[in-house]
């Protein structure tokens, strides 16, 4: 009995599972009675599957019919579809050998026209592009199209330019030459250097330069914008602009660039003094800094000993003793000790003169240190210089030689900037060394006469 029992159970759980939960028969809150019932219940569900099982295999069967109706529309599609690929392949062979036919009576019957429409074309693509790139654009700026399309149609195998399609290159031609002899004020949008559309008076110079107050303006041909420049040439050429763009009447000089451009390029990109200061980087700093110290106290040394040489010379001349010059202290230093045996009056003279020694000498070490070490920095920048350039070639090679532009700055400007301080400051110093012995070798005389004057009086 518990083995029919457990069998009924394994039928129950293997089969109702299977049946779809909408039309399941088994209910887990429906209580069962007897094995009777259930086995009536495991009975019915056995019923309901087969009867679900056989409407499943219907559908099937009806969807298989359907699947083959509409492959067999597909293969008639495509044997359609292959039709009419054969179709067009033979319409495009009989086409192309229409279109070589005709291309050969075309170039047939252009003759030396053909090597005249190649040397129109070039002329008109060169017209094209120069006109793009012009100044005058900024007036006239859809003009460059115009060349474009009849460049394309002087190119194209197919058609012939009409005579005033060819006419249009040589207005546009002729426009141009006129246009660059004139000198225009117009009222433009300009792009300032902050990224501000601004509307201002433009003075447009022919083909060369566009002028608005005392500032160059370039044209973008890409964008066909106006923009002011970042960076603006020297001062008396926007001096001579603004005096330009102001005049009514009379000549005035302005600056203009022949080359459309590129002469202003070359001048605004060439570097200025704080540039190369900047290439020489820490090093050149530090040389300006110790040429500027050397400069200012060698000036001041050089004031400072033809102030005391002018006191000199006039301490000479005069009977009065002035202690507000080296002779005059050195002659008190006498006339206090001048009682004192000749050699003690020596040895205090001596004394006297070794302490105006030291105020007169001063700075000059230092001025001369500045001398030599200037160069040495230099020399010391351009061996940094180098060995930045040796690195930069070991990883990049030497393909671009902007990429050891830098090294090479650094290497040169330092030496350049070395030598500019060296040279003034070994200058300067030898004035005032000259100055300083000059007075020391009078002080010295003077005393060694007062000594003199000194054994003649006791000889005597």
């Amino acid at each position: 009995m518990m083995r029919y029992l457990m069998l009924t159970l394994l039928l129950c759980v293997g089969t109702l599972p299977l049946a779809d939960p909408a039309h399941a028969i088994w209910k887990p809150k429906q209580e069962i009675e007897s094995l009777d019932k259930l086995l009536d219940l495991v009975q019915q569900g056995r019923v309901e599957q087969s009867k679900e099982n056989k409407e499943r295999e219907q559908r099937f069967l009806a969807q298989k019919s359907k699947q083959e109706q509409l492959l067999q529309e597909a293969i008639a599609e495509r044997k359609k579809l292959e039709r009419r690929s054969e179709l067009l392949e033979t319409t495009y062979s009989e086409n192309k050998e229409q279109l070589d036919e005709l291309t050969r009576r075309l170039e047939k019957r252009m003759g030396s026209l053909k090597e005249l429409f190649t040397h129109l074309q070039a002329s008109t693509s060169e017209t094209a592009n120069l006109l793009q790139h012009s100044i005058t654009s900024v007036e006239y700026p859809s003009r460059h199209l115009e060349m474009e399309d009849l460049s394309d149609l002087l190119g194209s195998n197919r058609s012939l330019p009409s005579i005033n399609n060819i006419e249009q290159l040589w207005f546009q031609m002729q426009r141009e030459m006129v246009e660059s002899g004139k000198i225009k004020h117009l009222n433009l949008e300009v792009i300032t250097t902050q990224g501000e559309p601004v509307k201002a008076d433009v003075v447009r110079v022919g083909a060369f330069n566009l002028l608005s107050g005392n500032r160059y303006l370039q044209y973008i041909p890409e964008t066909g914008k106006v923009i002011d420049l970042n960076r603006q040439p020297a001062r008396y050429m926007l001096g001579y602009v603004e005096d330009y763009t102001q005049a009514t009447e009379g000549f005035n000089a302005v600056a203009i660039d022949p080359t459309r451009g590129t002469l202003l390029n070359m001048l605004l990109d060439a570097p200025d003094f704080v540039d190369r200061v900047e290439q020489g980087g820490f090093i050149g700093y530090v040389i300006i800094i110790l040429g500027a110290i050397g400069v200012i106290l060698a000036l001041e040394r050089i004031m400072f000993l033809i102030i005391t040489t002018r006191k000199v010379s006039d301490q000479m001349r005069l009977q009065e003793v002035k202690r507000d010059n080296p002779l005059g202290r050195i002659m008190l230093t006498y006339e206090q000790h001048k009682k004192l045996p000749l050699e003690s009056l020596e040895l205090k003279l001596g004394e006297a003169i070794l302490r105006e020694r030291g105020p007169l000498e001063k700075h000059l070490t230092m001025i001369k240190i500045i001398s030599v070490i200037a160069p040495l920095l230099g020399l010391l920048g351009t061996v940094t210089g180098m060995i930045n350039t040796f690195q930069t070639i070991t990883l990049f090679g030497t393909g671009d030689p902007k990429l050891m532009a830098g090294g090479i700055s650094q290497a040169l400007v330092t030496t350049v900037l070395g030598l500019s301080v060296a040279i003034p400051v070994v200058f300067f110093h030898t004035l005032a060394s000259t100055r300083s012995k000059a007075v020391i070798s009078v002080l010295e005389e003077q005393s060694t006469g007062l000594v003199a004057e000194k054994a003649e009086q006791e000889n005597s």
